[in-house]
Parts: C-alpha cells; structure tokens; sequence
C-alpha cells in the first residue's frame, strides 16, 4: 500500500496571467521520515497581496506544520505568528500609496485546507489522514465509485456562505477558532484524494448531488492542456465560477 506521486493542475482567473492566480498548492512526500503533507489556500481578491499570504500559509503547512493532533487556539496563534511576520516583511510598506494603506494594515486573508498522511500504528499496513480547514477549499476521498468523505463542506449549496479566513492581522482572526474545523479517518487501497479550491469544489458537489460521477471526469486529464481546456469549457457553460482553479489528485495503491 502506498501513496502515489500527486497531480497539481491550476488555472487562474480569465484574463489573469498565471502569476496573477491566488490559489497555493503545496505537496511534501517525506517517504519514511513522517507524514505526506498536502496544503491548498485560496488568497482573497478584496485583500492587498492575498496572493504572497496564500504562499505563506501553503509553505508553512508543508514545511513547519500545525500538530493537528493537539491543536488549540493557543499553538494555531502561536503558529501563526511567523507566517504573519513573513508577510508583513513582505509588503513593500515604503511603496504602498496613501490610499492603499489602510486596506493593507488591515492584512491579507485566505482559506486554508491542510492534510497529512501517514502510516497507521504498528504494522496494520494502512495509513491515517488529518485534516484541518478554514474556508471553502474542499477535501474529497472517493472510495467504491462515491465520494466518502467531503469536508469541510458537503453540499454545494454552502458555497453561497461567506467563507472563514486567516487574516495576516492577528488583530483580525478574533473568531477564527470557532471556525476552524477538523477531521480524520482511513485511507484504503483504491481510494482517490482530491483537494479542490471552491469553484472547483462547488462543481464536483453539483455534479454529485445531480448524479454524475465528477471525479471520473478529473481523473482523466492528463495534462495542463486538458485540464485548462476543461476549465474554461466549464466557465463558458457557466457551470463553473471564474476563479483561480486548483486540483490535487492522490491515488492511494
């Protein structure tokens, strides 16, 4: 039983160069040393350099990562902190116009959706999967052609919902515990893991709840060609939001 190596597929905003996309995606396969760690965040558009704090936050998963085992508000806060000083040493403050200040000492926000994966206890031969979520991006495992876990959101209908978000202002996340969510289960062999940011998760829960079989669909795009084809096919229909797009695909063997 193992992980295979994951797909990253991305695609920004019609009309936005692919420097422009505020979605970041992190993958580390530590292969033996620790837990695969898988980040996806969504910076938001209303918020200055949202782009420069999703990385910080990705990067941060993947590299310094949350102990989703005894989490708090307290170690959350406290892990925080540098990604919040990282950012701030970012920003060019001496370059920010008069009227862009106040917006940008308010911070940058994002979305947050961070999963480990990691052999089960003693010699079971099967790996454990942690989760935790801020926001809109969606965790899905499909198992026996279904999805068995969707989290944090599990109906497309709450994407109409205003998503939680980590500010890069401590003095702005007052309430982002009681927002934070988690979760845990099984990987078995034969199961998919798809990460998705929030249009892309909303249109895999539509598809779902109108009886299709989204993820057969995702699985089949072999390259960035086809998947940012697919993309932009779905905003023409207008079936998909235009937004900055993100895809992590994981077989478990």
């Amino acid at each position: 039983m193992g992980l295979r190596p994951a797909r990253r597929f991305e695609t920004p905003k019609a009309g936005n160069r692919p420097e422009e996309c505020e979605d970041a995606s992190r993958v580390s396969y530590p292969y033996g040393v620790g837990p695969a760690r898988i980040a996806l965040c969504d910076g938001a558009s209303e918020s200055a350099f949202a782009r420069e704090w999703a990385q910080i936050l990705a990067d941060a998963f993947v590299h310094s990562p949350l102990d989703l085992d005894n989490l708090d508000w307290p170690s959350t806060a406290l892990w925080l902190k540098p990604c919040q000083e990282q950012w701030d040493s970012a920003v060019p403050w001496d370059r920010i116009p008069w009227h862009g200040e106040a917006k940008t000492r308010a911070g940058a926000v994002a979305t947050l959706l961070g999963m480990t994966v990691d052999l089960g206890p003693g010699n079971s031969g099967t790996y454990q999967w942690r989760s935790v979520a801020v926001g809109d991006c969606c965790l899905f495992i499909v198992r026996d052609d279904d999805i068995a876990v969707s989290f944090p959101l599990e109906e497309s209908r709450q994407f109409n919902i205003t998503p939680a978000l980590i500010c890069s202002n401590p003095a702005n996340n007052g309430e982002l515990w009681s927002r934070l969510s988690q979760f845990r289960g099984e990987c078995q062999p034969g199961d998919v893991i798809l990460l998705a940011s929030d249009a892309l998760a909303c249109w895999i829960l539509q598809e779902r709840e109108s009886g299709g079989k989204p993820w057969e669909t995702l699985l089949e795009l072999n390259s960035h060609e086809e998947w940012d084809g697919w993309v932009q096919a779905r905003r023409s229909e207008r079936a998909m939001r235009n937004d900055d797009t993100t895809l992590i695909t994981i077989e478990v063997e």
